[in-house]
């Protein structure tokens, strides 16, 4: 610390108590400092009487300005003898220091002496001197006013320092924002910040707000200093700290876990679209599959029924469909115009239409049956294979076929009551029956001719092709007429 200025008639002198210069602030931090205002009776001289000291600080922004902000400055005061009153400005630019008691005097001798302090004192951020402007009101026989100056340096700390690196909370909500301070040395020192395997990001001051954290995350701050044989920031100082985040969206290559719980939305997803799950997997509410769902073995429902839904696509199956109602078309969408096979088909209360073939090893007809409401099978091209078609109804078409290759009866016989036509034919290489043989048109019969008379029953021509019938020769004569087919 310079010694203050003073001429040769000074009754008091005054010096700061500690030598070392006041640390200048920075951008990132304010830096305190404090000055201990000694005043004393100049050596050599009669007892000095003491009425007023004032002592005004240099106010601004220039490297001769102590400080900009003098608002917080704190007061107090040490004394050998009576007591003092400060008293200061509003500004706390300038501080009147008056002593207590009778007289309102302080007498300075050899021993007595009177220290202002001056604490909290917000160092201005340019290094230099800064002067202080004292004044006394002194006398020994005749009183005095002392004006004079006490100059105060204010000097960087080149001293390398670099700690406390943390987050103001140690856990963030999910795409919450973290806040990140430190303490270091702004002098010939760069701060670098990197996280997340993202490229170190320079950063400035002694803290920095990160955005948009979704995950537990590490940053690493790296305190780079001058290097004085490369003129460089390669001399690397590091320090670290890791935040968490309140339910985390996590990113991973592989997860191994015993159970996993999630409340909301499961997506997975990868390059190929494939995604395997080993092992027994419940899905407690819906399942939504935008493509294809392929299952090898079997999907079942413990609690009730499974409803699948097709819309306007369709539901395929290499394998079998079962269920205790299963409707097909179109508007159902299980397949547009391919096949249903199965066995115990039922078709409701509604109808199983098709353009292609119905088979199976016995087909029914019949409301009770389901196949039509009205009990009616009806298409082209009916086949039955090696099984039977049975009805209670009719069996209509323009024409129907009998015989084992056609497979309506095993041994090519329609039987059944009030068979009728309509207006086609019935026709068959076989017989037609009705307790006896039908007559085709065209066929050759033989009349047997037999009469009663009063002579007897009678018969003739049983051999002959043409007969002339007998005339009646009495009321009592009867007679009946047998047809055959010739010998």
């Amino acid at each position: 610390m310079n010694s203050r200025s003073i001429t040769a008639d000074r009754l008091l002198e005054a010096v700061p108590d500690d030598p070392a210069p006041l640390e200048v602030s920075t951008a990132s931090k304010t830096k305190l400092g404090v000055i201990r205002l000694r005043f004393t009776k100049t050596a050599g001289l009669p007892d000095v009487e003491c009425t007023r000291i004032t002592v005004t600080l240099p106010v601004g922004d220039t490297d001769t300005d102590l400080t900009s902000n003098p608002g917080n400055i704190d007061h107090k005061y040490s004394s050998s003898g009576r007591s003092w009153n400060i008293t200061p400005s509003g500004d706390r630019a300038t501080y009147v220091c008056t002593p207590s008691g009778p007289g309102g005097k302080f007498v300075f001798t050899d021993a007595a002496h009177f220290t202002l302090i001056l604490d909290a004192i917000p160092v201005g951020r340019r290094p230099g001197e800064a002067s202080l402007t004292l004044t006394a009101s002194t006398t020994t026989n005749q009183p005095d006013e002392e004006d004079w100056t006490v100059p105060i340096t204010k000097a960087v700390d080149d001293f390398f320092f670099f700690r406390a690196f943390s987050c103001e909370q140690p856990q963030v909500p999910n795409n919450g924002t973290a806040t990140l301070r430190w303490e270091g040395s702004e002098h010939e020192t760069e701060y670098w910040l990197s996280y997340g395997g993202r490229d170190p990001q320079q950063v400035t001051g002694q803290s920095v707000q990160i955005e948009g954290i979704t995950d537990t995350t590490t940053f690493v701050l790296d305190a780079r200093t001058l290097n004085p044989d490369t003129k460089e920031f390669d001399q690397h100082h590091y320090l670290s700290t890791t935040v968490t985040v309140e339910e985390p969206s996590i990113v991973a290559r592989e997860l191994t876990a015993k159970k996993i719980s999630v409340p909301e939305t499961l997506t997975a997803d990868s390059s190929d679209k494939t995604t395997t799950l080993h092992g027994r997997t419940t899905f407690e509410e819906d399942v939504t599959v935008m493509a294809r769902l392929i299952v090898n073995g079997t999907i079942t429902n413990e609690a009730g029924t499974v409803q699948i839904e097709a819309d306007s696509g369709n539901i395929t199956s290499r394998g079998a469909v079962q269920g205790a109602s299963l409707k097909a078309g179109t508007s159902y969408g299980i397949a547009s115009s391919g096949a249903i096979t199965g066995s115990g088909l039922d078709a409701g209360s509604g109808n199983i239409t098709t353009s292609g073939t119905v088979q199976g090893a016995s087909l029914k007809a019949g409301t009770s049956y389901g196949i039509a409401s009205s009990g009616a099978i009806t298409g082209s091209g009916l086949n039955t294979g090696s099984g039977n078609i049975t009805t209670s109804g009719t069996v209509q078409g323009a024409s129907l076929k009998a015989g084992t290759k056609y497979g309506i009866a095993s041994d090519g016989a329609i039987t059944g009551s009030g068979l009728n036509a309509g207006s086609g034919d019935i026709t068959t290489t076989g017989a037609v029956r009705d307790k006896g043989e039908l007559l085709r048109f065209g066929t050759m019969v033989v009349i047997r001719n037999q009469h009663h008379a009063g002579k007897g029953l009678n018969e003739d021509n049983a051999t002959k092709a043409y007969v002339s019938l007998k005339t009646i020769e009495n009321a009592n004569m009867r007679w009946r007429w047998y047809l055959e087919r010739p010998q």
